[in-house]
This record gives C-alpha cells, sequence and structure tokens, in this order.
C-alpha cells in the first residue's frame, strides 16, 4: 500500500498541470464516496456546491471555486476526466501549465456566472435544469474549447481511427449543450456554456498574439511562489551563458518577437552611429544572436 502512495506521490510531482487538476478532482471524489458518504457526505456536497440563489451563495462564497473540483457520481466525474485528460495534455504542451490552470479556473468562473444569471432572469428555467452547480464540466468545456479556437485545424483521432478537426469536434460537443438547454434533466447546460465562451474568447485572443489571462497567470504565479519551498542558494558561473528555451510555444514565440525586436534597435542604432556606438551589452548579444 506505501509503495502505490509512493508511485501515486511521483506521479503527481512530476506530472504536469492538467495531472494536477485530475488527481485533485479524483481524491476529493474517492474522499467523499469511499471514506465519507451518507449524510455527511450530502452535506458537503451542498456546502462545497453553488447554488442559483445568490444569497444562498452569500454564505458559502468559496463555492464559486469549490464547485468546479467536487461531481455527483461516477458517470460524471468520468467523463470530465477523460476529457480532461486527452485535451489537458495538449493544451499544457502548446500553452503551458500556469495557462491551464487559468483557463480552467476563469471557465469554471464564466460557467458559474452565466449560470447564477440564467437561472434568474428567465423564468422558464428556474424550474427546469439543475437549481446546484457541481462538477468541472465548465472549466473542462474551456480548455477544449480553448485548445479548438487556438488550434482549429489540429487534428484528433475520434475512437483512435477517424481523423477529425478539432474545430469540428468543439462544434459537436457545445452543441449538444445548446440543444439541451431548458431540458429538465438536472444538468447545468448554461454554465457548460458559459466556460465554453470563456476558452473561446481566451483561444481566439491568443491566436492573435492577445493574452486576455495574462493578469490571472501572474496572479497565480504569485500564490504558488507562496508555497514553493526555498531552494538552497547555488552560485554557478559559465562564459557561454545561454537564455533556457522556453517550454511551450506562446512563450517562445513571445520571446522570439522580444528579440526580434531588441536586435532590430541595435540594427537601426549601428546604420545612425556605426557599431562603436553599442554598449557592451549590444555587442554581447548581436554576436550570440
Amino acid at each position: 500500500m506505501s509503495d502505490i502512495v509512493e508511485n501515486i506521490k511521483a506521479i503527481y510531482s512530476r506530472g504536469g498541470m492538467f495531472l494536477k487538476l485530475l488527481f485533485i478532482n479524483v481524491v476529493i471524489f474517492v474522499v467523499l464516496n469511499v471514506f465519507i458518504g451518507g449524510l455527511i457526505q450530502f452535506d458537503l456536497l451542498n456546502w462545497f456546491s453553488f447554488d442559483s440563489i445568490l444569497l444562498d451563495n452569500l454564505t458559502k462564497p468559496w463555492s464559486i471555486l469549490t464547485y468546479m473540483f467536487i461531481h455527483a457520481n461516477f458517470m460524471h466525474i468520468l467523463f470530465n476526466m477523460m476529457i480532461l485528460f486527452f485535451v489537458g495534455g495538449i493544451f499544457e504542451q502548446l500553452l503551458g501549465p500556469k495557462k491551464v490552470l487559468s483557463t480552467y479556473i476563469l471557465g469554471g468562473l464564466g460557467g458559474a456566472v452565466l449560470f447564477i444569471i440564467t437561472q434568474n432572469i428567465f423564468p422558464l428555467l428556474i424550474n427546469s435544469g439543475a437549481s446546484t452547480l457541481l462538477g468541472a464540466s465548465a472549466a473542462v468545456m474551456a480548455l477544449f474549447v480553448g485548445l479548438a479556437a487556438y488550434r482549429p485545424n489540429m487534428e484528433m483521432a475520434l475512437f483512435g481511427v477517424f481523423k477529425v478537426k478539432l474545430f469540428i469536434l468543439a462544434i459537436i460537443y457545445v452543441g449538444l449543450d445548446l440543444l439541451r438547454v431548458g431540458d429538465p434533466d438536472g444538468v447545468a447546460h448554461f454554465a457548460h456554456l458559459g466556460g465554453a465562451a470563456w476558452g473561446y474568447y481566451m483561444g481566439s485572443q491568443l491566436k492573435k498574439g492577445k493574452d486576455v489571462s495574462a493578469w490571472f497567470d501572474n496572479w497565480i504565479e504569485v500564490i504558488l511562489a507562496l508555497f514553493k519551498p526555498k531552494p538552497k542558494m547555488k552560485v554557478t558561473y559559465s562564459k557561454n551563458k545561454k537564455t533556457k528555451p522556453p517550454r511551450d510555444d506562446y512563450a517562445y514565440n513571445a520571446q522570439k518577437q522580444s528579440n526580434q525586436q531588441k536586435l532590430d534597435a541595435i540594427l537601426d542604432k549601428i546604420k545612425v552611429g556605426g557599431y562603436e556606438t553599442l554598449s557592451s551589452a549590444e555587442k554581447e548579444f548581436l554576436a550570440n544572436y
């Protein structure tokens, strides 16, 4: 048993952000359903789920975040975690772990906002659909649609056989919720659509070079830094110091653009005043470019 726990810890520590989110969801589900259960489980689900009545949420403000990490049943979490696993890995390779986390959370928040608006504005929806919100569906849909908006022509093998472009899968995924809006099936379809809306906006803007969630990424970095153990100071010296390549293509493109702008400025300076007018740092940059 101890070996299994250690292996799980190792996978968690070495895995990407999408795996960490998956582990958190699964652990919470197992604790609530295996180790707790009964009336206590029911009370906890109510305590951490997001309600359609705004005043009820004022007594548990954390629920706007916690709802996206709890699930009602096995099929609920199974479907969400399958999407998170297959989409999250690709998303993280392209955009990095911080963007996975921010898209997950902001997509979940977008889902909660649209859920409570539609439940209280449209009378026909008050007595249909879900009265409480729980599950990672909105957050996971934000990742899925965000990836499709960023790389619409990327192909995925459906059932391991049929290659389908990502934007087509996203249209089908969102369309299923649109067709079932207002159905008394206990599913918060508008929350899913809220997550999809944020994912599309974020991914389409990112494709244009605009990072609309950079402010949230910075907050996440600050918060995570508070929990990281401080490494022992180690001084190294290298004559040929080179910048480490960025981990994802978004960071790579940003660094490439920054270097190009710096190079253009140096070349303009040479054109006006000659090579001798460059500083030692500019000369070093030009030699290593």
